[in-house]
């Protein structure tokens, strides 16, 4: 009788959950807005990147772009001119055209403004994030950010929503999704090795 009486409580619940949820999803998405699931942009045959934010995973970020076929790392910046020198010597090192430097506390702002760029790779503290990523986007150009990419719902939403104006792609990135270990879990969950999972 108890497991039954449970199933219609939460049976209710989810009723109420499913009848309310486009509800709760319009509030946030402007009326005729662009939905960006499945979308793809055009196919782009060289991708101009700028990476902004050079201190701890700017730099890995530049060695891996730097090794990409159709990837050219047009521009650089960080607060620090040291950083800005030491990631242009990881380019340069590879035989590759020198990228345009920007420092200071907005040479941020000003690459946004000066370059012509397909993406903006975002290593920066936190903070800068969302004010970051919305300005790339709003510059016209898709945009890839470390974690996490806003601080709070309302920024997340404004996230979304800049995406789906300017039909940028914004993607919070994610570093271990497919090594080794993420990659056996996975593998575990689908042979029923841990039961019913209910969150992760």
């Amino acid at each position: 009788m108890d497991s039954r009486r449970d199933f219609l409580k939460k049976a209710g619940i989810l009723s109420s959950l499913a009848v309310s949820l486009p509800t709760l999803v319009n509030a946030n998405t402007a009326a005729g807005s662009f939905n960006m699931c499945g979308y793809a942009a055009p196919k782009i045959d060289k991708v101009r990147v700028a990476v902004i934010g050079l201190g701890m995973r700017g730099p890995g970020a530049v060695e891996r772009l730097s090794f990409i076929e159709g990837c050219e790392i047009v521009a650089l910046c960080d607060k620090h001119p040291d950083r800005v020198e030491r990631a242009t010597k990881i380019v340069t090192s590879k035989g590759l055209t020198a990228p345009k430097a920007y420092s200071g506390e907005d040479g941020w702002k000003s690459l946004l403004k000066e370059e012509k760029l397909d993406l903006v790779y975002i290593c920066t503290p936190w903070d800068y994030h969302t004010p970051m990523s919305i300005a790339a986007m709003k510059a016209g150009n898709h945009v890839a950010c470390e974690v996490p990419i806003a601080l709070t719902i309302k920024d997340c939403w404004e996230v979304v929503k800049t995406s789906e104006a300017t039909k940028k792609h914004c993607m919070m990135l994610e570093n271990c999704c497919y090594d080794f270990f993420e990659m056996l879990t996975l593998n575990m969950v689908r042979q029923g090795l841990f039961g019913e999972l209910v969150h992760a």
